[in-house]
């Protein structure tokens, strides 16, 4: 049964509870009184004996819609690094920065126990406050009696079956919102409206085939700054409160992210306590604007970070409530501004993973997109809207999306996995982290699906040799002569397993100088370099190589002086292109047309820009002529260059083999093992 209004104080009045100490909660139209019982499980650590006030385990008897339920509690030990620092300003602007001791926090991941379908985020600190997904149906909950948020309970009190006090638990659909423009209606929410495209989509080429090919399906982790506006400090009051609503917030977005192999780890927190430090307008686009630059010049240079989300308390123009740049993860844009619409901290937390989303390159879902178990088509993250729901997982869609653009677009930053002493807490069983003292870690005993793990104690299950990687099935090592890697193109050689180990032997290709592409260029570092392919990169798959013209008068052969070229360097220069995108993936871009009509358009970089600082320019190892290449931004003979090496390795090989990067010979199959 649920209550509202008048029965609410029946209810109170029943249990014996005073009703002056009863928060009333307007955000909700209406909600269920309860009181989670915490349960002790003998097979679990025995907290009381270690008086932890926050074990690393719990388990709590809790009443969701009519049904009893117990809820499985897991501290989210990654949901900080060990450098995490909070940044406060004095009333003269001076900056003043802590390192909060949160080795020991109060935010939790967990799951319904005997619901293969379901999920929590809760926070402890002050009550039991988050949310519980039941398959397709999201809870939350929140206390009704006790220290407001912010304010940690101090209790002791680890004996079984502890009352924790009165909560509200309702339906998310029954969470008040805030209201959209009327040409929208009044029930829909707009996350954005079409986040502008940034750079990135086609940048894999110019990664080795090894980084591309042996980073799939391990976990990536964002490193989080979260920055809150003045208007939302002076909004709750407090910069304790404020530290404690993010950790609320970017628990839930990490518990979104958990699912799809990537991790959200907060490193830093910027609490605009004094002023804003940019104007903080009410045209998200213009905030976006101003809040990447604010982070380009000054959070950038101080806190080491993949990501920024910028939370507001100003209401954005209609029914926006966030935005950010498509593409953008790992770039000088990598962030988004997002409105803090909700009293409740899950809708600031949904606006988070879905504009996060975009920097990470997922478009809006289409109507052939579902989420869930169910289905269904409604609740997911990427939606462009919010309904009378908000989202619960990601769709079939933005799975796909999120796969192509951690395996194609690879972007290097989130590739800098945490080491232990990085993460609060050292080496945990059940981050998905292999760490020392680990065989396997397949995530949470609710994320893993691993037979050849086991998720409690990290250790490889009876009768397995291996449980990931390319050369290990069904829990057994592949035999010797099993293709691990493909040949990824003329460049590239095929590896095999060993036989004795559940990892593909490191990638190797030909040594550099071969012929590739039909005689139209020579191998370098794995890759075939072109101009045409190289504009393909810059530009997207309708651009091409501009004309000769554009080279002979506008070429540079400098990246920073830019430095005119010789004649025959021409070609090794600055990287003219035509046709393509309206931007190249550096987001900037110069163009001159020439008197017969031709354009010659330049990718620019910026300083603050994370691309490799050649990326403008052409490739190195662009052939410019028969046994020459581009070097240094020269058209040079091979023989000249230490880097091509010899023809003495291939020699060697028997005419069974040919010579790769390190002038060791790779061996035909069935000859002998690689590297002989």
């Amino acid at each position: 049964m649920t209550y509202s209004g008048y029965f609410i104080w029946i209810f109170f009045f029943s249990r014996g509870v005073i009703a002056d100490s009863v928060r009333s909660l307007p955000h909700v139209m209406k909600y269920q009184p309860v009181i989670p019982q915490r349960l002790r499980d003998s097979s679990l650590i025995n907290d009381a004996a270690t008086h932890q006030t926050y074990p690393d385990v719990l388990q709590y008897s809790l009443a969701i819609a009519g049904q009893n339920y117990t809820l499985y509690l897991e501290k989210n030990k990654d949901l900080v690094g060990k450098t995490f620092s909070v940044t406060h300003y004095s009333d003269q602007g001076t900056q003043v920065t802590s390192t909060p001791d949160l080795g020991v926090h109060c935010y939790y991941h967990g799951h319904i126990v005997g619901v293969e379908d379901s999920s929590a985020s809760i926070g402890l600190c002050s009550g039991i406050k988050g949310f519980v997904r039941l398959r397709d149906q999201m809870y939350l909950i929140e206390p009704l009696a006790g220290t407001e948020a912010g304010q940690q309970d101090n209790r002791q009190n680890s004996e079984p079956h502890s009352d924790e006090g009165l909560h509200a638990v309702y339906n998310y659909k029954h969470l008040r919102r805030k209201r959209s423009s009327c040409s929208h209606g009044n029930t829909t929410t707009f996350y954005d409206h079409g986040a502008h495209p940034s750079g990135l989509f086609q940048l894999s080429s110019l990664k080795s085939s090894a980084q591309i090919k042996d980073r799939t399906g391990k976990p990536r982790t964002v490193e989080l700054v979260v920055v809150v506006d003045n208007t939302e400090y002076k909004k709750f009051g407090s910069k304790k409160t404020i530290v404690a609503r993010v950790l609320e917030v970017v628990n839930h977005v990490d518990k979104l992210y958990r699912p799809m192999g990537v991790r959200v780890m907060l490193v830093g927190l910027d609490i605009w306590s004094d002023r804003d430090h940019i104007e903080v307008s009410s045209v998200p686009e213009v905030t976006l604007g101003r809040f990447l630059k604010w982070r380009q010049q000054n959070l950038l240079p101080r806190t080491k970070h993949d990501n920024a989300q910028f939370i507001t308390g100003v209401d954005f123009d209609g029914s926006t409530v966030g935005l950010a740049n498509v593409n953008a993860m790992c770039t000088a844009n990598s962030g988004a501004v997002n409105e803090d619409h909700n009293i409740n901290s899950i809708g600031v937390a949904s606006t988070m993973a879905h504009e996060m989303g975009h920097n990470l390159g997922l478009s809006h879902d289409t109507e052939s997109c579902f989420c869930g178990t169910s289905k269904s088509k409604g609740g997911c993250i990427m939606s462009e809207s919010v309904g009378l729901e908000y989202p619960k997982q990601f769709s079939s869609c933005s799975r796909q999306q999120l796969s192509r653009f951690l395996e194609e677009i690879n972007p290097a930053c989130l590739l800098d996995t945490p080491s232990t002493n990085r993460i609060y807490g050292g080496p945990v069983c059940g981050n998905a982290f292999l760490e020392p003292g680990e065989e396997c870690d397949c995530g949470t005993v609710e994320e893993c699906k691993n037979p050849c793990c086991n998720a409690t104690t990290c250790k490889l299950a009876e009768g397995a040799k291996c449980a990931e990687g390319e050369c290990c099935e069904s829990c057994q090592l592949k035999a010797s002569d099993s293709v691990c890697r493909p040949r990824a193109g003329d460049c590239d050689l095929i590896e095999y397993c060993t036989g004795f180990s559940a990892s593909c032997p490191t990638d190797a290709y030909t040594q550099n100088g071969l012929p590739c592409n039909s005689g139209k260029g020579y191998c370098f570092n794995g890759q075939c370099p072109s101009r045409e392919q190289h504009c393909k990169r810059l530009w997207g798959p309708y651009a091409h190589v501009a004309a000769d013209a554009c080279f002979s008068r506008q070429g540079n052969c400098r990246k920073t002086f830019g430095q005119r070229c010789l004649s025959r360097d021409q070609s090794c220069g600055t990287l003219f292109c035509s046709g393509g995108s309206e931007f190249p993936v550096t987001s900037s871009k110069t163009y001159k047309t020439l008197p017969n009509g031709d354009t010659c358009n330049e990718a620019i970089m910026k300083p603050e820009d994370n691309y490799p600082a050649d990326l403008p320019m052409v490739p190195t190892g662009t052939k410019c002529g028969s046994n020459m290449v581009c070097y240094n931004q020269r058209c040079q003979d091979i023989k000249s260059i230490k880097a091509y090496g010899t023809n003495e390795c291939s020699a060697k090989c028997n005419n069974h083999g040919v010579c790769n990067h390190e002038n060791k010979c790779h061996c035909d199959h069935g000859w002998a093992p690689a590297f002989l």
